[in-house]
């Protein structure tokens, strides 16, 4: 009898083995009332890589939107539980229209082009986030951080998916305050 077929069939199985212990394919649940697992890619990303991070949400959102649907993916991204600490969220339907931001319901139905595009300096970010490509970019601007109430430099994500704009992102406090059209160093 060979054992050469069986050790190689041996040799696979352990491989095989190996690479699912390691930890490399598993799956995640993104909420858990959504019943639809997806599975996530080898790298563990830790909110310490913010920018990483970053992407994996977005990512995550789209995922999501594809799984569950338009709807769903509303639903879930309009809601407190969507929320992670500075991270949440924004998505834009295909007039620009703001259609998800939990940090900030008041502001749905804004137009991207419009005041919800244009941090306290006058830079118009929402025409940069307009031109979000399915490969993604990045977008700085300022931004009302909902953890700290203060205006601060926001380094968002933003994928063109379906026509419609996913994004995220997270802050960086430059010690910086607006008051009124004015910029002053913090004092902090």
């Amino acid at each position: 009898m060979c054992m050469r077929p069986i050790l190689s069939r041996l040799a696979a199985v352990l491989a095989a083995a190996a690479f699912f212990v390691s930890g490399c394919y598993h799956q995640r649940l993104f909420h858990p009332e959504m019943d639809v697992p997806a599975i996530t890619p080898c790298r563990q990303v830790s909110k310490a890589d913010r920018a990483g991070y970053t992407v994996a949400v977005v990512e995550r959102a789209m995922r999501l939107y594809d799984a569950r649907g338009r709807e769903a993916a509303l639903a879930y991204y309009n809601s407190p539980e969507s929320v992670d600490g500075e991270w949440y969220v924004f998505i834009f339907d295909e007039n620009e229209k703001l259609v998800a931001l939990a940090v900030n319901p008041d502001m749905l139905g804004e137009d991207l082009r419009g005041d919800v595009g244009v941090d306290f300096t006058g830079y118009r970010h929402g025409e940069a986030i307009a031109g979000a490509t399915r490969e993604g970019m990045w977008v700085d601007y300022f931004f009302l951080n909902p953890v700290t109430g203060n205006q601060e430099w926001k380094h968002s994500w933003v994928v063109r998916h379906d026509g419609l704009i996913f994004g995220s992102g997270w802050y960086q406090n430059l010690g910086i305050k607006s008051q009124g059209n004015t910029l002053s160093r913090s004092s902090d």
